[in-house]
């Protein structure tokens, strides 16, 4: 991540349901790096205490951007981790939706 990216506490936008939009350069070699430290700081954690990323999507991430479909397609992946359904397109716009809480009331039922 570049200098000018690599402070996202003031970048992308939240909005009133907690559903943050935040940007990744689309690189395949530290996409999923960079997701994870977006991920961190809005969590306010320190990303080595996220579980692994590779055990829930593998190189999913990465193959977005390595080989990436025509832009006509209009591509976006989306998964669960951490808490959040993470959606993530073909540009590196990347929507974390918190679901912790329908993750927390499924457990007790």
């Amino acid at each position: 991540m570049s200098d000018s990216q690599s402070d996202n506490s003031g970048d992308g936008q939240t909005d009133g349901g907690g559903i943050v939009r935040r940007q990744i350069p689309p690189d395949p070699a530290t996409s999923e790096y960079d997701l994870l430290e977006i991920l961190a700081d809005i969590e306010e954690v320190d990303i080595e205490t996220l579980p692994p990323l590779y055990n829930q999507v593998e190189h999913v991430v990465e193959t977005l951007f390595k080989t990436p479909p025509s832009a006509d397609a209009q591509m976006s992946i989306s998964f669960s981790y951490a808490g959040y359904r993470i959606t993530i397109d073909r540009t590196g716009t990347v929507q974390f939706v918190p679901v912790k809480d329908t993750i927390e009331r499924n457990r007790q039922l």
